[in-house]
């Protein structure tokens, strides 16, 4: 199973920022302000001097008209830096689950793969058109500034249908891939379109050799984790963002 220090790698990899500084152990990803993920420190080693570290960050990020924001996961260093990030009056931001599985047991678990879907190595105009109208936020921009996230790593666009009712991202990192952007247009919700869209960039996923498949969802996110639950991911590790308020 992939360790909870691994998993963060692995998800900085699957989306990566279009500007990474390293700071003393710590890795500060600027993405133009799109998606916090590409737009917070990942803390993997503690600084010589944390205060002076904190200070850099914030004002980088500000320099950029960038929210200070970390992500925050059991692995961070240093380990109590969760503590200290509240002190400073960050608050808490989506806390989210990152659940693991083998590939071969989500799809024996999966129904056979529906006709229609179609597989490519990168993300359509119909892929980008449903996943922004779900989960885009703001203008021409901003969806540019997204796509160059999406092309900057090896992955896998599934979608079904045209234009698209289904659409998903396998982000291909080593012998393993990581789940994002599974997205379903609302009027065709509880069809089986989710668990199509997962069967086949998983099926696509092992002729690359991928063996264990991650993802993240949201705590409060109930359906999604069931369907997650059935399909044999379990959780192996977790994390939140500290927002400077």
């Amino acid at each position: 199973m992939i360790s909870e220090a691994n998993i963060d790698a692995l998800m900085n990899q699957g989306w990566p920022a279009a500007a990474k500084t390293e700071l003393d152990g710590w890795l500060v990803r600027r993405n133009a302000g799109v998606t916090l993920r590409a737009n917070s420190v990942l803390p993997t080693k503690a600084p010589f001097d944390l205060d002076k570290a904190l200070e850099y960050v914030e004002n980088l990020y500000l320099a950029h008209n960038i929210t200070p924001s970390f992500q925050i996961s059991p692995a961070v260093q240093p380990s109590d830096l969760d503590a200290h990030l509240e002190a400073r009056g960050y608050t808490v931001n989506n806390p989210t689950l990152v659940q693991a599985a083998e590939i071969s047991d989500v799809l024996a678990k999966l129904p056979p793969t529906a006709a229609g879907m179609n597989i490519h190595a990168t993300p359509s105009d119909d892929w980008m058109d449903l996943w922004w109208s779900i989960d885009g936020r703001g203008g021409a921009a901003e969806r540019s500034a997204a796509r160059q996230i999406l092309a900057r790593s090896r992955a896998l666009y599934a979608v079904n249908g045209q234009p698209a009712t289904a659409i998903g991202r396998l982000a291909l990192v080593d012998d393993t891939a990581g789940l994002y952007c599974l997205a379903v247009d609302e009027r065709f919700r509880r069809q089986g379109l989710a668990q199509a869209v997962i069967g086949s960039l998983l099926q696509a996923a092992t002729t690359s050799g991928a063996r264990w498949v991650w993802l993240a969802v949201v705590e409060a996110n109930e359906p999604a984790r069931a369907l997650y639950e059935r399909l044999g991911f379990r959780t192996v590790s977790r994390y939140h963002y500290r927002v400077k308020a």
